[in-house]
C-alpha cells in the first residue's frame, strides 16, 4: 500500500464522510485500516450542515455558481436518504468530492452521482485517489454505475478499474447531451489498492480506424472523438438493438481526445 501512495507524500490528506448517523458503524469499520484518517459528519447537525456549505463552494468552483443550492444538496447527495458524500481534505480543506446515491437501498448497485476535484489541485492524482476511495466505500456492492461526460479530460481515471466500462446509454434529458451511462464491476479484493496499482493499457491512434460518419463499416474496435455526438447516437441505437459496447481505452493529443470503443 505504501508503494502506491508514494506520489501523495507531502500532502496532508484526510478523508471526510457525510452520512446518516445510523450508518456510521458500518463505515467506521470499513475505514478502520484505511491509510488516511477519516472525519465523519452527521448531516442532521449544525456542524454537518456548515461543512456541506464548504462542499457547495467546491461544487460551484468546478461547475459554476448556482449549480446546487445547499438545501437541495443536503436532501439528495447521500446526506439524509440512501447514500453518502465523501472526499479528500488537504490541510483540513475539501479538495475533492464524491456522491453516492442508492448505495444503501440497492443491494447490488451503487450509483456515483458526482466525482470532482478542485481545479487548483489538478495534476496531483487526486481524481484517481478519490475514485479509489469511492470503490472502497461501496465494496459490498457488485456494480458501480456513473455518468461520464465524453469531453471531460478526467474521464481516464475510470479506465484504471480492472473491469470493463460497459456503455449502457448515451445522452440524457436531465444533463448534458455528451453523457454516457456506464456500468462496471467493483473489485472484490482491496478495491482501493487495486485501482491505484492498475496501469491503463496504452493504444496508438494508428491501431484502429476513427469513426467519422458510421460504425457499420468498422471492425469490433474503433476510435470515437470524444465530442462526436453523431457516433455516440449511432452506438446508442445499436445498444437498443441488443449490442454491447465498452470503453476500452483513451488517446489524447494536443488537438483532440478519443475513446476506443469495442463491441463485446
Amino acid at each position: 500500500m505504501n508503494e502506491v501512495l508514494k506520489e501523495y507524500d507531502g500532502l496532508n490528506i484526510e478523508v471526510f464522510i457525510i452520512v446518516n448517523k445510523a450508518h456510521w458503524d458500518k463505515y467506521k469499520a470499513l475505514m478502520e485500516n484505511f491509510p488516511y484518517n477519516t472525519i465523519f459528519y452527521d448531516p442532521a447537525t449544525t456542524e454537518g450542515f456548515d461543512f456541506i456549505y464548504e462542499l457547495i463552494q467546491l461544487n460551484e468552483k468546478a461547475y459554476g455558481a448556482g449549480m446546487a443550492a445547499p438545501d437541495w444538496t443536503f436532501a439528495n447527495f447521500g446526506t439524509i436518504g440512501a447514500g453518502l458524500t465523501a472526499g479528500l481534505l488537504i490541510d483540513g480543506i475539501p479538495v475533492s468530492k464524491l456522491c453516492m446515491v442508492g448505495n444503501v437501498s440497492d443491494p447490488t448497485i451503487a450509483h456515483e452521482w458526482t466525482l470532482l476535484v478542485d481545479n487548483s489541485h489538478e495534476a496531483k492524482g487526486l481524481g484517481s485517489l478519490t475514485f479509489a476511495l469511492a470503490l472502497h466505500l461501496v465494496q459490498d456492492k457488485d456494480y458501480l454505475t456513473f455518468i461520464l461526460q465524453t469531453d471531460n479530460s478526467s474521464s481516464n481515471i475510470y479506465l484504471k478499474n480492472i473491469y470493463p466500462l460497459n456503455i449502457m446509454a448515451y445522452g440524457f434529458v436531465h444533463t448534458r447531451k455528451n453523457s454516457l451511462l456506464i456500468k462496471t464491476k467493483i473489485p472484490k479484493e482491496n478495491p482501493f489498492e487495486t485501482l491505484l496499482s492498475n496501469k491503463v493499457e496504452q493504444y496508438e491512434l494508428a491501431d484502429y480506424d476513427i469513426a467519422k460518419d458510421d460504425i457499420e463499416s468498422l471492425g469490433n474496435s474503433f476510435w470515437v472523438q470524444q465530442n462526436n455526438s453523431k457516433i455516440y447516437r449511432l452506438i446508442n441505437e445499436q445498444i437498443r438493438k441488443g449490442k454491447n459496447y465498452i470503453i476500452k481505452g483513451k488517446y489524447q493529443n494536443k488537438n483532440a481526445s478519443y475513446f476506443l470503443i469495442s463491441e463485446i
